[in-house]
């Protein structure tokens, strides 16, 4: 699966991810990610994708 140019190639984290909206395609569409700890649908908020 393929948008945007990303893919699920088996990284789970977000230390692995490269921009927010990487985290967030992998967080919609790739199994297994650990990137929401607090389960509200925004991964990699402290990293990535926060205010």
């Amino acid at each position: 699966m393929t948008s945007r140019g990303f893919s699920c190639d088996g990284r789970k984290y977000c230390s692995q991810m490269r921009s927010c909206a990487e985290a967030k395609y992998f967080l919609a569409n790739c199994p297994g990610v650990k990137m929401d700890g607090d389960n509200d649908g925004i991964p990699c908020e402290e990293q990535w994708c926060g205010p």
